[in-house]
């Protein structure tokens, strides 16, 4: 099933706004719209998967989110620089690969993992994973 190619473009913009809207200072989004990618089943839900991963940086108080986005990988980056980031990923980690729906909003974030791996990626022989570069924790989410 393919997205409507107007939705589907526009989606960018709208989360721009919101994130704006919530004190972020820059939103830079770079993507590529091809016809391969809305082709993919994936592509109706990367809006959901966008939204998850910048409302994760926003909630942190990143003031600049970087999301590129290519036929196979989306990536978010932001400015927020963590205090432990190697206990941060670790946590991080933790939930990811438990394979349950959990909470742990007091110490950085859990349900949104687990519906992205669990319930989106997962059925498109896709992943995700995060990394530390410069003390600030990245999100990348791959898919066939």
């Amino acid at each position: 099933m393919t997205v409507d190619r107007e939705r589907f473009i526009a989606f960018p913009e709208e989360i721009k706004k919101c994130l704006l809207d919530c004190n972020v200072e820059n939103v830079e989004f770079r993507a590529g719209f091809s016809d391969k990618l809305l082709e993919k089943p994936i592509s109706e839900f990367l809006p959901a998967i966008v939204s998850e991963l910048t409302d994760n940086c926003m909630d942190k108080g990143a003031k600049s989110i970087h999301i590129t986005l290519s036929d196979n990988f989306l990536r978010v980056e932001d400015d927020f620089i963590e205090p432990n980031p190697e206990r941060t990923l670790k946590l991080i980690n933790k939930i990811k690969e438990s394979g349950k729906i959990m909470t742990t909003k007091n110490s950085g974030g859990g349900m949104g993992i687990a519906k992205i791996v669990m319930g989106y990626l997962n059925r498109f022989g896709g992943n995700l994973n995060y990394y530390i570069r410069d003390g600030k924790i990245v999100a990348e989410a791959t898919w066939e």
